[in-house]
């Protein structure tokens, strides 16, 4: 779904500057395109959330966290998790049945009277993918409440500041070399 999303934004660029372009230059416009771009932007919205999930791309608080056990600093992940798990359950119970009146009263845009239940569909679809990526990770910070010292296999993994710093930089490196090792005959 990520990917989806990133083909989606990069689609969306084409058609941006195909407008501007069209417009500017050409004196003509694609019709429909605010209808188009607004359904669209659930596609970049909403694809992507699960994936930042699972690699913790959200906002994080580690620097309070720093100085504790890894078993307190999975019980506090644990519980962030399970406060998302009860908002996401409340979103995806109240975005399907948004889905589900766009659907019965045929709702859409207003310009070119484009269907909008599509887009309201993929919200609680997504938003039910992220609730299954949850519970996937309240059962692993389980497991690693009881065994503090286990691999994390569906959690995100914490990492210090100075961790963080140490994997840019030897990436960084890394393909500086590839490059250079390239160029070699």
């Amino acid at each position: 779904m990520n990917l989806v999303a990133a083909a989606a934004i990069f689609f969306l660029m084409f058609v941006g500057v195909f407008q501007v372009i069209g417009r500017t230059a050409f004196n003509t416009a694609i019709h429909g395109y605010i209808d188009y771009m607004e359904q669209a932007s659930a596609l970049f919205a909403f694809l992507g959330i699960s994936y930042a999930q699972r690699v913790g791309a959200h906002i994080r608080m580690d620097l309070l966290l720093r100085g504790f056990s890894m078993r307190f600093m999975w019980a506090m992940e644990l519980f962030a998790v399970l406060v998302a798990l009860v908002a996401i359950t409340v979103l995806v119970e109240t975005t399907w049945e948004n889905f589900l009146r766009a659907w019965q009263l045929g709702d859409s845009t207003i310009d070119i009277k484009l269907p909008i239940w599509p887009t309201k569909l993929l919200v609680p679809l997504v938003l039910a993918v992220l609730w299954v990526r949850l519970v996937i990770q309240s059962i692993d910070y389980l497991r690693l409440i009881r065994h503090p010292d286990a691999v994390p296999i569906a959690v995100p993994v914490i990492e210090t500041i100075e961790v963080q710093a140490q994997n840019e930089i030897e990436e960084a490196l890394g393909r500086e070399e590839g490059g250079r090792e390239e160029k070699r005959p």
